[in-house]
């Protein structure tokens, strides 16, 4: 077995046609396709199947595919220690809108100042998307509430810090000169929910559903407007307990942060991956930065 074998596997299954493969790694067809051929031969296996749509890794094929993407991906991380300790790479990144507003601006400072050759794509998602995104291996690592749908047997996951979501009421609100509220007295209130929060699964749509459905008045896919629609007094929202330190409208009082007093809805972010796609150097930086961000900001 040769570590080009390896390679031309990957890359035949990557762009699922032979010749596609061939004509991107600047080779000829059959000198890939007798490439592979002498793989199963050595291996005593077929790892793809030829049709007329293209070419498709059998069962044991798709282990050995994963497989070899983890070898390329530790001779990748090798070459790199060898030559250099300013890691490159990309870092595909899926974050709850929490996150991105509260902690991600301080990882990636960290992050830039430390690896400044690392590039990140950040993708602001739901849970639910960010999970899906995971599966289909758009994103290399998330950041989302862990609950019960977020789960499946190639997912991996890892608690990053617990906290719990409490009502935000503007200053102008009847609410705002309560230091607590029961849920049934909050939800009487209109709602301002970020994107499609209470219509599909996941986050605070999981963790609520047990205790009762909000009536939305308003949906945002922006923090900033979803605070000022808040305090402005239109509506409350639901934000996780660390939202709140040391925001601009928190400090001020324009938005005031009231504890539920019935229920708790405790909540624990985590990282999520998956285990059919290798984690690089630069991911693993990434996430080295995101854990010691959360300790300094929030498990202080």
């Amino acid at each position: 077995m040769r570590l080009e074998q390896l390679i031309h596997l990957v890359e035949v299954a990557k762009y699922k046609s032979i010749s596609l493969a061939a004509e991107h790694n600047y080779i000829s067809q059959p000198a890939i396709s007798s490439s592979i051929s002498k793989l199963e031969d050595e291996l005593g296996t077929i790892l793809l199947k030829r049709t007329t749509q293209g070419v498709y890794p059998t069962e044991v094929g798709e282990t050995i595919i994963n497989k070899a993407l983890g070898i390329l991906e530790e001779i990748k991380e090798i070459k790199q220690i060898a030559n250099s300790s300013i890691l490159t790479g990309h870092v595909s990144v899926g974050m709850i809108p929490s996150m991105c507003n509260k902690i991600i601006p301080c990882v990636i400072a960290d992050l830039k100042l430390r690896q400044p050759n690392i590039e990140v794509d950040l993708l602001e998602e739901e849970s639910i998307d960010i999970f899906q995104g995971i599966q289909s291996g758009k994103i290399d690592i998330g950041g989302v509430i862990l609950t019960q749908e977020i789960q499946g047997k190639d997912i991996c996951s890892e608690e990053l810090f617990h906290d719990e979501f409490l009502i935000y009421v503007g200053k102008k609100s009847p609410l705002a000169e309560k230091k607590s509220v029961s849920l049934e007295e909050a939800l009487k209130y209109p709602i301002v929910a970020y994107n499609n929060e209470f219509r599909n699964n996941g986050g605070i749509s999981s963790i609520l559903k047990d205790y009762a459905i909000p009536k939305v008045s308003f949906r945002f896919s922006n923090f900033e407007i979803i605070k000022r629609v808040i305090s402005e007094g239109i509506a409350i929202s639901f934000f996780p307990k660390f939202m709140a330190k040391d925001d601009a409208y928190f400090k001020t009082g324009e938005v005031i942060p009231i504890y539920i007093n019935d229920v708790k809805l405790e909540m624990t972010v985590g990282l999520i991956w998956s285990k059919r796609f290798p984690i690089s150097l630069a991911t693993k930086e990434f996430i080295k930065t995101l854990k010691l961000t959360c300790h300094n900001t929030i498990v202080k």
